[in-house]
């Protein structure tokens, strides 16, 4: 992880100047390493500005503050600014930009997606704070990108931003599901290699197992593991903090059921059957996982938005929900396709 210099830097219009000073000098008062202009009058004496710049919020910054504005746009040094950290943006892919919005103005080369804090809505108090939460979790050396070690959840649980639970879960499942992420792309184009399995006769028995085993996965992770009694031992209970090696656990067992439910289908898809009606019956049995998968993985996508924007979540006021929501049923029409093939293998 690079070492930086400052741990924040204002870029802002000087006609703006006032309000920025306020968060500034917050930001110093609650220990914050500040780049703020001027403050660097003696080292920026006599230098090429441009190039000082340049060097100053491409490398020497962990976070950038643009302060949004009309002014902003079109003021000079602004504009240079923000090219250096559009640069930056091309090769950084941790996040380092961190808007604070005056009024609604456009700007270009600003990712309308990205999020911030607005200085209409949050005081200087709310985003200075934010801002120290945004570098706890940069000393923790931990982000929803970053390769999970017991040394980086040791980190997390010692530093404890606020949302640490949530980070380390959706880190968790959502890295668990990066690495599966092949297995779930050929389960949708119906493939699997050969198990080495042949069924020669009608396939029912089989068939009748595996709805089974299915019913029996899915019965396990809701009645047994994502219950409201084991989420709460995991992320605390209202107001008190959460368990960091049970959260692991619990996003564990969460890619572990997806991991089976995926096997299962691809246990179908890798047998050969020597009598066409039964494998057509149990190719439509399979695809039984299509609605528990796509559910799973639509949480994960879920979480994983929220995680990216969490600290600007939390200080807008969302209540952010650490439960684990599970979707299981198979479409009405899947179900009639697949009793009407089933009732071909019985004539």
């Amino acid at each position: 992880m690079p070492e930086y210099e400052f741990d924040v830097a204002p870029s802002f219009a000087d006609e703006n100047r006032a309000q920025v000073h306020q968060v500034v000098q917050r930001l110093k008062d609650l220990g914050v390493t500040v780049y703020y202009d001027e403050d660097q009058l003696v080292e920026r004496w006599g230098l090429d500005l441009v190039e000082h710049t340049s060097d100053t919020f491409g490398r020497r910054v962990r976070y950038v503050l643009p302060f949004v504005s009309r002014h902003y746009v079109g003021e000079r040094w602004a504009r240079l600014q923000r090219r250096v950290v559009q640069a930056r943006a091309v090769e950084q892919q941790a996040e380092f930009l961190l808007p604070i919005r005056i009024d609604d103005t456009e700007v270009p080369g600003l990712v309308a997606t990205v999020g911030y804090l607005d200085l209409r809505v949050h005081d200087t108090e709310t985003i200075a704070q934010a801002v120290v939460q945004k570098l706890a979790q940069h000393r923790a050396e931990f982000t929803a990108h970053t390769p999970i070690t017991p040394q980086s959840i040791a980190a997390l649980a010692r530093e404890r931003p606020r949302g640490w639970e949530y980070l380390l879960y959706v880190t968790v499942v959502a890295q668990g599901l990066a690495e599966l992420e092949p297995k779930y792309r050929e389960h949708f184009l119906r493939y699997a290699p050969r198990n080495g399995i042949v069924e020669h006769g009608s396939g029912i028995p089989l068939i009748q197992d595996r709805n089974v085993l299915l019913n029996e996965i899915i019965k396990v992770a809701v009645e047994s593991v994502f219950t409201p009694a084991s989420q709460e031992a995991a992320f605390g209970a209202p107001g008190r903090q959460g368990d960091p090696d049970r959260i692991v656990h619990l996003g564990e067992l969460f890619v572990r059921t997806f991991d089976e439910i995926l096997g299962w289908a691809r246990g179908i898809h890798g047998t050969s059957y020597a009598d066409e009606h039964a494998r057509a019956a149990a190719r439509i049995q399979a695809r039984f996982a299509d609605q528990q998968l796509r559910a799973m993985y639509d949480v994960v996508h879920g979480l994983r938005e929220v995680a990216d924007t969490l600290v600007e979540r939390l200080t807008a006021g969302e209540q952010i929900n650490m439960t684990v929501p599970l979707v299981f049923g198979v479409d009405p029409a899947l179900e009639r396709e697949f009793t009407a093939a089933v009732g071909r293998l019985s004539r």
